[in-house]
């Protein structure tokens, strides 16, 4: 699922770009492989599109075991991978150009407006993936020094059914915990929300608060499991900026109206946009003299000026709160007040980042 928003971010800007003339009258032409979500597969496409196809520019990869598998074959062949997903930091590759959040762009600012807005008791609910558990000891840490405290903390295998989550969420007696952080991904969340829903627990009383729950998982999840539950990310569909509206409806003529663009699709298609701009200014598409023109570049997108910090190859990124409704779009609740650049390795841990947010 959340390959699936990546492709179709990537495809929107490939046909904008072409349509536009393409780079310097050369079109894109992408060459799209399936992994089938094998690590081991993800690699080997990735030394087939270097080697056979010549293509030393690669987006995509989703999960972090994803990213580590591809990283040292593009390092290895001196290739390029735009990375699209939020991650758990801790990482810098200069054949990396890092799209999605990490934790201080997001953790931090989630775990600071549940401690001013819901409460100090937390459930941790994830997938059992390398990205679930990094972020957790964020915040077991982060809540340890602010008063918090861990009502459970438990993974769910990639594939758990409804019933499985049922029988997690059992676990959480009434007034256990006073919201619920959840780090599952893709298919997985929606049998969460389902699950959720199913047991009779209510989003307004007890919210998941996902970092990972985008459009593409809230379209999927039935209507009266959506309300009430909160994310995080740099990107909701109905943020009001001209960019991200002439965005969301360029993505609803091509993909249809019933699905709404989330941070997945935003990141790549502001990636490849950010690809082409560094193919004109440089004058060429060969790796080394790409990634001089990628860094510091900035590029005006949907979710706002996005700027790529010199020393990491991450992006910087200003968060958003967004609380889920009904017809699968959410409500901006929280906005960052700035940009946050991103602090891959946590050196400068800012715990008041999210007193500086704005409603």
């Amino acid at each position: 699922m959340t390959e699936n928003a990546h492709i179709k971010g990537i495809l929107l800007a490939c046909e904008e770009i072409n349509g536009g003339g393409g780079i310097a009258g050369r079109m894109i032409d992408p060459i799209i492989l399936d992994p089938a979500g094998s690590d081991a597969r993800y690699a080997a496409l990735a030394t087939e599109l270097l080697l056979k196809h010549r293509a030393n520019v690669i987006f995509g990869a989703c999960l972090s075991t994803s990213r580590k598998a591809v990283l040292p074959v593009v390092e290895r062949f001196n290739g390029i991978l735009f990375y699209p997903s939020v991650y758990g930091g801790f990482e810098y590759s200069p054949n990396v150009v890092y799209g999605g959040a990490v934790p201080n762009q997001v953790v931090l600012p989630l775990l600071e407006y549940l401690l001013q807005n819901r409460g100090k008791r937390f459930a941790l609910i994830g997938s059992d993936t390398l990205y679930a558990r990094e972020v957790n000891r964020i915040v077991m840490e982060f809540l340890a020094e602010s008063g918090g405290e861990i009502a459970l903390e438990t993974y769910a295998p990639l594939g758990a059914t409804e019933g499985h989550f049922g029988v997690i969420l059992s676990r959480l007696s009434d007034g256990g915990a006073d919201a619920i952080i959840s780090t599952v991904v893709g298919e997985d969340s929606i049998s969460l929300y389902n699950a959720f829903s199913a047991a009779g627990l209510n989003g307004e009383r007890l919210p998941i608060a996902s970092l990972t729950t985008t459009e593409s998982e809230l379209g999927r999840i039935r209507p009266e499991a959506r309300v009430g539950h909160i994310s995080v990310t740099s990107y909701f569909s109905t943020l009001p900026l001209p960019a991200s509206v002439s965005f969301r409806s360029a993505f609803h003529q091509r993909f249809g109206s019933g699905e709404e663009p989330g941070v997945y699709s935003q990141v790549c298609y502001s990636q490849v946009h950010m690809f082409a701009d560094a193919v004109r200014q440089a004058g060429s598409d060969e790796t080394d003299t790409l990634l001089s023109a990628l860094s510091g570049a900035v590029l005006k997108g949907p979710a706002g000026d996005l700027f790529l910090d010199t020393d990491t190859n991450h992006a910087s990124l200003r968060p958003l709160i967004g609380k889920a409704a009904a017809d699968g779009t959410f409500e901006i609740i929280w906005r960052g007040a700035n940009v946050i650049r991103p602090d891959p390795y946590l050196v400068g841990y800012d715990r008041s980042v999210a007193g500086r947010m704005t409603a």
